[in-house]
């Protein structure tokens, strides 16, 4: 059926690809500042730590002299975001529909995130329709973080898919990496937590500034 396509499997990144989760994400961070006594932060401040790790960004968002106490922040926010992290979170635009259109073209859809797996499972079965994926993998201390390439290679794996029939698609630098280091094409989304300029000095060679080009983009490839 779909043996023309170049592609059996779009694998997506979750916060700044599928979801903009950036709301919850800086609620749950200053919940976390206040409790312990700092400062709390902007949202922009927030999403330019996302993407790496909760620890890397708890580390990022304290004063240099306390970045060794991200363990309390980490605590104070996993607490706050398992109860919040679905209040203010939404699909982007487009998004919803784009995934309709890949299903329907008879590709299979997948998420690999650093976000903590509790919280990823969380986002998609409370957002997106029942088994629009067939994989969910958030980060786990079975694998390192993106860009390491293990847990990429382990869902192609699992889902029986080569490489060369599999394409990421991420918002950041990270992502750009880590499709790169799994051998697997990606398209770099532009509306997410990293902009354009970004993607390109990361080298992205297919950046999307709407999510309505995204079907499109996969099936011409």
């Amino acid at each position: 059926m779909v043996s023309h396509m170049k592609y059996d499997l779009c694998i997506f990144d979750l916060d700044g690809t599928l979801v903009d989760t950036i709301g919850d994400l800086t609620d749950a961070v200053n919940a976390a500042l206040t409790h312990c006594g700092y400062a709390t932060k902007t949202e922009g401040a927030v999403a330019a730590s996302v993407g790496h790790s909760v620890p890397y960004m708890c580390q990022q968002l304290l004063p240099p002299e306390d970045a060794h106490q991200w363990r309390l922040i980490e605590r104070e926010f996993s607490a706050y975001y398992d109860a919040h992290c679905c209040d203010r979170s939404r699909p982007y635009e487009g998004i919803l529909r784009a995934l309709q259109d890949l299903r329907a073209a008879g590709l299979r859809l997948a998420v690999v995130s650093n976000k903590p797996h509790v919280h990823a499972m969380k986002i998609i079965n409370t957002l997106f329709p029942k088994d629009y994926f067939s994989m969910v993998l958030g980060q786990m201390q079975k694998f390192e973080i993106k860009p390491d390439p293990a847990s990429l290679r382990f869902v192609l794996d699992f889902l029986k898919t080569p490489p060369a029939r599999a394409i990421y698609v991420g918002d950041s630098d990270v992502d750009v990496d880590f499709a790169k280091n799994a051998g697997v094409d990606c398209i770099a989304v532009s509306w997410g937590l990293r902009g354009r300029r970004a993607l390109e000095a990361a080298g992205a060679e297919c950046i999307i500034d709407d999510a309505g080009e995204l079907a499109e983009k996969v099936l011409a490839l």
